[in-house]
């Protein structure tokens, strides 16, 4: 569905409005509803933070995309499957939920996307150079896999103001690219990344906003990682897709990569690994000595570049098995570069103050 650029302005003016209007309504709730977050154990933060972000970019995306126009069964689709996700998320910023309890509501958020907006992975792009791989009967369970992962890749890598949600932004964005600023699911995108902008006014690593900060917990980085699967389903599938599969692993391979490794690396060390750690990139950065926004600079340039290649293969015509090929290699070579930059951090450090 075609649409023009300029028609995108007020959904995105909206989008944005709402998110800051409801942050800001929000916060003074916050802490008689239980929503803050208290700094603890693996939180450093200083003083108690609302934890309101998600719940308003909610109801404000999709105020957005009502003014869109999005069509009825894919509006209704996603969101319903998005408020599901939200109201999980807001139990779980209040009360810890384990993985047991939140990983059946994705899977009927997924059922909700698939059987409500009519949006599923029917194809693989073509990974190997076999030809594309249909997944056939298998749709579904395909479709569960990528968006739960998605949703969880997002979700895992939120541990430091404003990384999460500019690794959305910089997806969304990536999408609305791809498919020319002049289709439903890059106004849908656009639309998302103004709901992001909206909040990083509140969570961007500033000493500006630091009256004013708060946190999206859970109910925000699972509502972000699934609009990001959604739409990127939207314009990599069907007979009006934009964009291959393939190519669109590179607008949030930061996130996945993150996510299965430490997934991995948990699980050889015998722990359960929905369990919270420190083995995340920016953990290792943190290591490295890097302060909170060199790290949040270093992690959204990486990822920057990840999206730079998928654009540019996209629009040379560059076949999936060489982007799948180069995919798979930075897939398992990320955390030793994310390691390599933080040990010459550290050794530039020692060399610094030995001088």
């Amino acid at each position: 569905r075609a649409m023009h650029v300029t028609n995108l302005f007020p959904s995105m003016a909206i989008a944005f409005i709402a998110t800051t209007a409801l942050i800001m309504a929000l916060r003074p709730v916050a802490p008689k509803i239980g929503l803050v977050d208290h700094p603890a154990g693996r939180k450093f933060h200083q003083g108690i933070v609302p934890v309101v972000g998600g719940l308003a970019m909610f109801p404000a995306l999709y105020f957005g995309l009502l003014v869109m126009h999005v069509p009825p069964n894919i509006l209704v689709g996603v969101f319903a499957a998005s408020l599901l996700l939200v109201i999980v998320g807001v139990i779980d910023d209040k009360h810890a939920l384990s993985a047991v309890a939140r990983i059946p509501a994705q899977i009927a958020a997924v059922l909700l996307m698939v059987y409500g907006a009519g949006l599923v992975m029917t194809d693989m792009g073509n990974p190997f150079g076999m030809g594309v791989i249909e997944t056939g009967r298998f749709s579904l369970l395909f479709t569960m896999l990528v968006t739960i992962a998605t949703i969880n890749a997002f979700n895992f890598i939120d541990g430091l103001d404003g990384l999460s949600a500019s690794l959305a932004l910089i997806a969304v964005l990536s999408i609305a690219v791809v498919a020319g600023f002049a289709n439903m699911y890059a106004g849908a995108a656009l639309t998302v990344a103004a709901v992001i902008l909206g909040y990083l006014v509140f969570n961007f690593p500033t000493s500006r906003n630091r009256s004013i900060r708060t946190f999206m917990g859970d109910t925000g980085s699972t509502l972000l990682g699934f609009s990001v699967v959604w739409i990127m389903i939207g314009v990599c599938q069907g007979a009006d897709r934009v964009i291959s599969p393939v190519h669109c692993l590179w607008f949030a391979a930061l996130p996945i990569f993150d996510f299965f490794t430490c997934f991995v690396q948990r699980g050889l060390r015998g722990k359960s690994p929905f369990k919270p750690g420190h083995d995340h990139v920016h953990h290792i950065l943190k290591r490295g000595g890097f302060t909170m926004r060199r790290r949040l600079s270093i992690l959204a340039g990486i990822q920057i570049a990840y999206s730079s290649v998928g654009i540019a293969g996209h629009f040379s015509g560059v076949p999936d098995v060489v982007m799948f090929a180069a995919w798979s290699v930075l897939g398992f070579s990320q955390a030793w570069i994310i390691r390599f930059i933080a040990k010459h951090n550290r050794l530039r450090g020692r060399r610094a103050t030995a001088a």
